[in-house]
């Protein structure tokens, strides 16, 4: 009877060690990212449910005594099936409580030569989600065709999809005297950028990617790059983490600006050493270095990466920011890009007012940036918020660009430090914007009691 009632000690024992094993691949096969079980899974799901109600009745005494009853042979299967299984890399690092917020971003670009046209999907705007699993490509960059000199760039970090790096940069025209294509250098850094950020492997460690480190690594590699024998560009980029932090590092005179219901939060400072002569990333060739020495020749601005203004913020739930390179800014101001996103935010029902006056208080639907898409497809990509923000900002400052009669900040500049130019109407040039909405989980939320208003 002893010996019976070990050899069942002994199948039970190896039943609930395959159990488990199984019941660890499921999870790893079923489970989707945000924790939902796959619909071909239910089947599994509710056996696994069963075997699990039917074990946990069995007196831990008998378990224990089981376990303690298997042969040796048995107690090495055991320690090797309790071993955890192999994964791939997940796409979403393993953040920690406080990792409630994802993005959803945008780009739009046009050439400077381009002429003004309905935008298309893939051709004058991309789309990214820092939720979409397994995406194709995995991070979003430019190509030359349809952005021209500028660039731009997104990519989870360590494909996490609390973290996003994401920027821009302009290529400086002047380079085209030296018979340098400007933009070689802009997308090569964008690129750059972007590959950097992904591969990144520090999060598991708590370290993320910084800002200014990123554009150190990339400019590093231009430089090293002999396919891109000369250049400059501005750059300026952020990260932004699972707890709504972000960081930004800003070169030159492209920009950001971060925009909450009804107002302009915080704008970026450029950096000019004179008017129309930002602070760029350069790489000159000896040869034209020592050419410039002899026949002398046009100045070369070169800073680092180490120069870039650097600062942190705390987003919130619904922040939008916008980051843009001088075909914007030189023809928009801050409150016209924000009268240009605020209609966007109203006509779609994300911003609305707290009264029917004017001057009342604008406010989030928080429920409906809640519901911006994980993941886009062909059907979303007409209506994703990040794309009409985009879209809206790059088509009315191509617009204005083209407009002879609308003095946008360029012209409002150049008539303050050479009045004698007379220059009227915007400035035509390349434009890239990149829009990042940043979405906190509903479980991150702390619900507050509502108070009327008496």
């Amino acid at each position: 009877m002893p010996r019976l009632l070990s050899l069942r000690a002994v199948l039970l024992a190896v039943v609930l060690l395959v159990f488990s094993v199984l019941l660890s691949e499921w999870r790893s096969r079923c489970l989707l990212h945000d924790g939902a079980v796959g619909a071909s899974c239910f089947d599994f799901a509710h056996l696994t449910a069963a075997m699990s109600a039917t074990f946990t009745t069995v007196p831990a005494s008998y378990l224990r005594h089981a376990s303690r009853s298997l042969p040796s042979r048995f107690q090495s299967v055991r320690s090797k099936l309790e071993m955890p299984l192999r994964q791939q890399r997940p796409y979403s690092s393993d953040a920690p409580a406080k990792s409630s917020f994802t993005y959803r971003l945008a780009a739009a670009a046009a050439g400077k030569r381009t002429s003004p046209r309905p935008p298309k999907a893939g051709r004058d705007f991309w789309t990214y989600t820092s939720t979409q699993a397994n995406a194709t490509p995995p991070y979003l960059r430019s190509t030359k065709p349809q952005s021209g000199e500028d660039a731009f760039f997104a990519a989870t970090v360590g494909g996490s999809k609390h973290h996003v790096a994401f920027g821009l940069a302009d290529g400086v025209g002047g380079w085209q005297d030296q018979g340098v294509d400007p933009s070689e250098f802009s997308h090569g850094l964008c690129g750059l950028m972007a590959g950097t950020a992904y591969i990144h492997d520090g999060l598991e460690a708590g370290k993320n990617v910084r800002p200014q480190q990123l554009m150190q690594t990339a400019y590093e590699a231009v430089i090293a790059n002999p396919r891109i024998v000369a250049g400059g560009c501005t750059a300026s980029l952020a990260v932004v983490d699972g707890a709504g932090g972000m960081e930004t590092a800003n070169l030159g005179d492209s920009g950001f600006l971060i925009l909450s219901p009804g107002k302009v939060a915080h704008r970026s400072q450029i950096q000019t050493h004179a008017f129309n002569t930002p602070y760029q990333l350069s790489k000159v060739p000896a040869k034209l270095q020592a050419q410039n020495a002899i026949f002398g020749g046009s100045a070369h601005f070169s800073e680092t990466p180490k120069q870039a203004d650097v600062e942190k913020f705390q987003l919130k739930h619904g922040d939008i920011v916008l980051f843009a390179t001088d075909g914007v800014w030189d023809n928009l101001s801050a409150q016209d890009t924000l009268g240009i996103v605020t209609k966007v935010m109203e006509e779609h029902g994300y911003w609305f007012k707290s009264h029917n006056f004017q001057g009342a208080e604008a406010l989030l639907n928080d429920s409906l940036v809640r519901a911006l898409p994980q993941k886009v497809d062909e059907k979303s990509t007409v209506t994703y918020l990040p794309a009409l923000l985009a879209t809206a900002v790059m088509r009315e400052a191509k617009l204005a660009g083209l407009d002879t009669r609308r003095n946008g900040p360029f012209a409002k500049e150049v008539n303050m430090h050479y009045p004698q130019e007379g220059w009227r109407g915007g400035k035509p040039d390349d434009i890239a914007v990149v829009v990042c909405v940043a979405v906190e989980d509903a479980e991150g939320v702390k619900e507050k009691p509502i108070k009327a208003k008496l």
